[in-house]
């Protein structure tokens, strides 16, 4: 891979709120795609794949809260070179597989003292990413629309870090989305797909 990269980095506001971005272009020759058959798997060359965007992020804290974002645009395509497997007819001058163009993060995030021996911590976090294709041959029953995950925590506990106690959860939304789909082991015109984990909850409870 050539990659070329054109960033900065900046601080503003005493140092409390932190800016970069960066500018991508990276262009990878024999590129390995690794693609499921249904019953194995098999590495194929492919002569070209480009991407190209940019990467920001932003981190600003002040007092107990902190905020952070972070975005990603990357336009990635394979080249435009017919390739000779009819079973990657699809790919050329086409985006590849788990390569959305957009992806965003965000968090907020809040600790404070609670008398003289305890503190506590609240936070929510949550993930787009824009639609992708799961499968390594682009069909389109293997399409991923966009989606949002979210996470939340609080804590409480002793502020010599001797205990503390954490109610959480993950995919709060429960929204369901496709990790892969693959066409199902030896019958025709059927697929199958792993499911990203449901929405999971519960109780942490660390001693030291």
């Amino acid at each position: 891979v050539d990659s070329f990269e054109l960033g900065t980095k900046t601080t503003w506001l005493g140092g409390n709120l932190l800016l970069n971005a960066t500018l991508f272009h990276q262009e990878f020759s024999d590129f390995q795609l690794n693609s499921f058959l249904g019953t194995s798997f098999v590495v194929r060359s492919i002569p070209k794949v480009t991407s190209q965007g940019l990467d920001a992020e932003l981190l600003w804290q002040t007092g107990g809260w902190m905020v952070q974002t972070g975005l990603t645009y990357a336009d990635t395509k394979y080249g435009d070179d017919p390739l000779p497997d009819p079973e990657l007819a699809l790919l050329p001058g086409s985006r590849p597989s788990f390569a959305p163009k957009w992806s965003v993060t965000s968090s907020i995030g809040y600790d404070w003292r609670i008398g003289e021996k305890l503190k506590a911590s609240a936070h929510v976090g949550a993930k787009y990413m824009s639609e992708y294709n799961t499968g390594s041959d682009l069909l389109p029953q293997k399409l991923q629309d966009g989606y949002v995950l979210g996470n939340a925590r609080f804590t409480i506990g002793s502020r010599d870090k001797r205990w503390n106690v954490e109610l959480w959860s993950q995919n709060i939304t429960d929204a369901e989305y496709y990790q892969v789909a693959i066409d199902a082991p030896l019958q025709t015109g059927t697929w199958n797909a792993f499911l990203g984990a449901p929405r999971t909850y519960g109780v942490t409870l660390r001693l030291s």
